[in-house]
């Protein structure tokens, strides 16, 4: 067994295992959403206040609440189920470290969440056609959870992303209270600099990922347009194929290229012609 890694701990993930297993057998299309709260302390999350939290400050509306010992499920009126299970062990050193070194937007990750202590998993359950509503969803859970725990930071390992609690709970506020769409916690967005760019993260919404390379753009134009392209994508679930036009939020228009990555080497991208 490894160190750290208690019964109980184990049987919170069989439990989320197999929640999520029971819905992909009920529903074929679902999409789950998921992410990992680092705490600083051992002291799990608080059920009734985390409820109370969601409710008032993030409007989040819930139904068919079940409190566990370390876990809390509820539904939403969206037709989501949200899971927090709490486990008293740290997240993976080395998965931590490495997205450390990718959070250029976050400089001190690596010296703030290498010494957290527990984690906090959240996974949100859905329909897979409402991928937009469900990261919503969980980013409202997640900054309640964030708001009243000790947390060091928040981990979302399908994207490589790690966010500070400060810089995440702001833009779910402005997300709750704006309508806005909190990229930067839902998208890596790579910046490798002399002209060149990419995201990761735009396959969780069903979309391909994109590439900016050899541009005779700076990074910082070069990362302005991404992120717009990426925007435009995501807010209005565009479709693009290989020679079709982009245009983005600020009305920029360029063709793509559907070819093989540059820096996502595995997988085929839209190249944008910029």
């Amino acid at each position: 067994m490894i160190k750290g890694f208690s019964y109980s701990c184990a049987f919170i993930l069989l439990f989320v295992t197999q929640m999520e297993t029971l819905f992909a057998q009920k529903q074929p299309d679902q999409k789950v959403v998921s992410g990992t709260i680092l705490l600083q302390g051992k002291t799990p999350p608080e059920s009734k206040s985390l409820l109370n939290a969601l409710k008032l400050t993030w409007k989040l509306k819930t139904d068919s609440v079940n409190i566990g010992e370390k876990t809390l499920v509820f539904n939403t009126i969206d037709g989501a189920t949200v899971m927090v299970a709490y486990l008293d062990y740290p997240a993976a050193p080395d998965e931590i470290g490495a997205a450390s070194r990718l959070s250029w937007l976050w400089k001190t990750a690596n010296e703030e969440t290498k010494k957290h202590q527990a984690q906090v998993v959240i996974s949100v359950i859905g329909p897979a056609n409402k991928t937009l509503d469900l990261y919503k969803i969980f980013t409202q859970t997640a900054a309640g959870v964030l708001e009243t725990n000790r947390s060091a930071g928040i981990y979302m390992d399908s994207q490589y992303l790690l966010l500070s609690p400060g810089y995440f709970i702001a833009a779910a506020r402005n997300m709750v209270q704006n309508q806005t769409i909190p990229l930067y916690c839902w998208v890596y967005f790579g910046r490798p600099g002399e002209g060149n760019g990419f995201t990761y993260g735009l396959a969780e919404f069903g979309l391909t990922e994109m590439e900016i390379v050899n541009s005779q753009h700076n990074e910082a134009e070069v990362h302005s347009i991404l992120y717009d392209s990426a925007m435009s994508v995501v807010k209005n679930g565009t479709l693009l194929s290989d020679g079709q036009t982009l245009t983005t939020e600020e009305g920029t228009k360029m063709m793509v290229r559907l070819e093989q990555g540059t820096y996502l080497e595995a997988q085929k991208v839209l190249r944008l012609d910029f």
